[in-house]
């Protein structure tokens, strides 16, 4: 995502872009049926993928006192909680009995309430951002050390997350059980951000990277043999952990190189990420869960079953998409003009404005 001031596409908006789309491809692959290699592939990665690129750019927000941490917690309610529950409500049915399946959080009680299951996305981001930075306040006092600390935490949140007991019937509260895994990926793009910043320089370490980052995934996807729907949203069934992570991180730096390839990265002076750029959930992201979904799945989807006529998967894949993104795009743009907050748009810009970074006042 871009924030005014930067111009032109970079390398993070670039890759923030590649996944939207990813996930709204995910989202229209449903088509092609769960066993589907297209579908499969997309799977294995794209949620990891969103979470290692929204921890490429975070950075510690708090610092000493309780005041910066109200600052931080209220940015995050702006950013995550406010727009989970108008949508939560807006899809569901109202009712106290709804309101309570709302506010525990998961997909299951989201199901429940008959509300949009793909909200819980806002409820699991809001708890790994709390998690992320209580990890980075300690990590504070490793100094330069901290990205290379954070590594070893961030396995640590796997191991948590990934072995919590499996409640059954409503998971757990804001899907804490994958909030740790997903503060896992946050910490592990944190981690990697001086590693993509040299690598993103060199052409071919960047064209060596797409090539077997592509390759691995593909074999990976194959490898793993069976197809895991909606991992780290609706299930938090990793099935054969190293095949798992294997294709998470191939299909990652599959897209970073594609990202850095697309900007021609060792072209540009300066860093390859810039301070100011924050990347994560911005309006498109939202746009694609909130609006893009429930426009492909209730209104294109049932009107394209009305046409007489008989069109391959592909062809209708792509009908459903440029349909979609058509009548999901006015949408969005109305809601920005009229009622921003429902992206977590606020008229006042210091409401999410970042605190200075810690040790800084």
């Amino acid at each position: 995502m871009r924030r005014p001031g930067i111009k032109g596409r970079t390398f993070i908006s670039t890759a923030n872009s590649i996944t939207v789309w990813l996930i709204i491809l995910a989202a229209a692959s449903v088509r092609m049926g769960e066993g589907s290699m297209f579908r499969r592939i997309l799977y294995a990665f794209h949620m990891p993928l969103f979470f290692i690129i929204s921890g490429l750019t975070v950075e510690q927000k708090t610092g000493k006192g309780a005041g910066s941490w109200l600052r931080f917690l209220r940015q995050m309610i702006l950013a995550y909680v406010i727009p989970y529950l108008l949508w939560a409500l807006i899809y569901a049915e109202f009712s106290i009995r709804n309101l309570g399946w709302i506010l525990y959080g998961s997909w299951q009680s989201l199901q429940n309430a008959r509300s949009l299951g793909m909200l819980c996305f806002l409820s699991y981001m809001f708890i790994a951002r709390i998690l992320t930075e209580i990890v980075l306040t300690l990590l504070s006092v490793f100094g330069k050390s901290k990205r290379f600390a954070a590594l070893f935490v961030s396995a640590l949140l796997f191991f948590i997350g990934m072995r919590l007991p499996e409640l059954e019937g409503l998971g757990y509260p804001w899907g804490a059980n994958i909030a740790f895994v997903a503060a896992g990926f946050i910490l592990l793009g944190y981690s990697m951000r001086p590693v993509v910043e040299k690598l993103a320089k060199n052409p071919v370490w960047v064209i060596l990277i797409l090539v077997l980052s592509g390759a691995a995934l593909w074999a990976g996807t194959i490898r793993r043999g069976d197809a895991f729907g909606m991992v780290l949203i609706r299930s938090a069934e990793y099935g054969d952990v190293f095949w798992f992570f294997a294709n998470a991180l191939s299909g990652s730096f599959l897209v970073l190189a594609a990202a850095a390839l697309e900007n021609s990265q060792w072209k540009k002076a300066g860093p390859v990420i810039t301070e100011r750029e924050v990347a994560g959930v911005n309006r498109a992201t939202l746009g694609a869960y909130v609006i893009h979904m429930p426009v492909m799945q209730q209104i294109v989807v049932p009107l394209l079953a009305l046409i007489p006529l008989e069109l391959s998967p592909a062809s209708s894949g792509l009908l459903v998409i440029v349909l979609t993104r058509l009548i999901s795009g006015w949408i969005i743009k109305l809601f920005i003009r009229y009622v921003p907050q429902m992206f977590g748009m606020y008229p006042s810009p210091k409401l999410l404005a970042p605190d200075p970074p810690a040790g800084i006042r």
